[in-house]
């Protein structure tokens, strides 16, 4: 009885990790990036964004945006680059 109840528990802990494996193995594109910043103080706030890696058509992309506000205006900034 004690051997049926340790596969079962073993069981239950080793499928989500297989099935786990299986969805990051497909959703692999390739090298990735991201990064974010945000900052904020009495006069205003700034937050930016970074990320680039490849399509799943293996395309390479890079993108950046840029958000800043003070207490009279707000900007926005964006690059982005395809390849």
């Amino acid at each position: 009885m004690r051997s049926i109840a340790m596969y079962a528990a073993v069981g239950a802990l080793v499928t989500p990790l297989v099935i786990g494996g299986a969805g990051l193995a497909s959703a692999d594109q390739g090298p990735r990036y991201e990064g974010t910043h945000h900052s904020a103080n009495k006069h205003g706030g700034t937050s930016s964004k970074t990320k680039s890696g490849f399509t799943e058509d293996g395309t390479a992309y890079f993108v950046k945006v840029t958000k800043t506000s003070d207490s009279t205006s707000r900007t926005t900034s964006a690059t982005s680059s395809h390849a």
